[in-house]
């Protein structure tokens, strides 16, 4: 860090090393109305997932490419898929994550 930064009324020294919990991107309830639920029609969705400015990920277009194309044809070939039960999410506050996606072909 080159300055000294105040945030939310605590300071960081000049030098100070910080530790950032990855697992709280994307669900700030003051950006998102329901920052835990999956909402894939989601309008205006100012995500971080590939993050941002100098850093963005180089490899998010395809990843985005990737997606949509997987979705497409799961979605094709199981028009009739649901949930079977809730998504058994991993206890870790760092990386969030699934730990179980239950789901049936109807």
């Amino acid at each position: 860090m080159l300055d000294e930064i105040e945030i939310d009324g605590t300071v960081i020294p000049r030098g100070a090393e910080i530790a950032m919990l990855f697992g709280s991107a994307n669900h700030d309830p003051a950006v998102f109305d329901t920052p835990d639920r999956l909402d894939l029609t989601r309008e205006d969705n100012p995500h971080i997932s590939f993050s941002a400015g100098i850093h963005y990920c180089i490899g998010a277009p395809l990843a985005r490419i990737e997606l949509a194309a997987s979705m497409r044809a799961l979605l094709k070939r199981a028009p009739t898929l649901r949930l079977t039960a809730p998504p058994e999410r991993r206890p870790n506050f760092v990386m969030r994550g699934l730990k179980g996606l239950s789901v049936e072909i109807g």
